[in-house]
């Protein structure tokens, strides 16, 4: 099978995966939940984001030998996991091809376990600014080097849900455009849990903060952008967790339309 042909920002070398998809921003596989790319959505100046450099994902754990084939057909290489150490190993590992970067969000943050899901997202926006901050800083880098990079949690839906918000505010996407992503996560999580708990006797999601055992909704979203909105916007956001302004306009312009 001949790959589908991938324009990579400017200034990094040229790579295979989806520029040229037709079929959505979805990419369903067989056991690897919540694969989406972040181009093709609108900009608020009447363009919409590049296609073939940034994914959204759950955790590829769970693929089938046709999942990772696939994944590598698509030139899914390039992976920044946004969750804590200590998860337990899978097919990347052992892929001599793969190139993974740890980037937790939440370290030794101590998270309330009660709180409603947009509290707790706003929590996490305050107080974990410099691990986002951070991320986003890798995922940049890697993703002017390496196109496409392929960012997760394990559902996709929170950490990734967070990420994803950050860096569509950041290149001008509409709001309503950022929450229909967030929420377009839902369908995926509820297929990976009916999967996942069927393959194992403990709950599901059991070590998660219970705002995070089921769906993603608006007011998690909207909580998310409100914070945004009231720190000065994504980019004074990222600045104030330690991006320098270079660091920021790269991040920004990543999902610019080519030139």
């Amino acid at each position: 099978m001949v790959p589908e042909a991938v324009s990579s920002p400017p200034g990094t070398p040229g790579r295979t995966g989806l520029a040229d998809r037709t079929d959505g921003r979805s990419i369903p596989f067989e056991r690897w939940w919540n694969v989406r790319e972040l181009g093709g959505l609108p900009r608020q100046a009447g363009e919409t984001t590049r296609r073939g450099v940034l994914i959204r994902a759950a955790s590829p754990e769970f693929a089938t030998p046709a999942d990772i084939a696939r994944a590598r057909r698509l030139g899914f290489t390039t992976f920044v996991d946004l969750r804590m150490p200590g998860n337990r190993p899978d097919w990347r590992d052992a892929a001599p091809d793969v190139t993974r970067v740890a980037a937790d969000l939440v370290g030794s943050l101590s998270r309330p376990q009660e709180a409603p899901a947009g509290g707790v997202l706003r929590f996490m926006l305050d107080a974990g600014r410099s691990n986002i901050a951070r991320a986003v800083g890798t995922i940049t880098r890697l993703a002017r080097q390496m196109p496409p990079v392929v960012f997760h949690c394990f559902t996709g839906k929170d950490r990734t849900g967070l990420i994803s918000i950050v860096m569509l505010s950041l290149a001008g996407v509409p709001e309503e455009s950022i929450v229909a992503d967030y929420l377009a996560s839902n369908p995926g999580f509820e297929a990976m849990r009916a999967a996942v708990a069927g393959d194992s006797p403990s709950e599901f999601m059991a070590a998660a903060p219970t705002a995070f055992r089921g769906p993603v909704s608006r007011a998690g979203a909207d909580e998310m952008l409100r914070f945004l909105q009231e720190s000065g916007g994504a980019g004074t956001y990222l600045a104030s967790g330690g991006l320098s302004p270079a660091e920021v306009e790269s991040a920004a312009s990543l999902l610019s339309p080519a030139e």
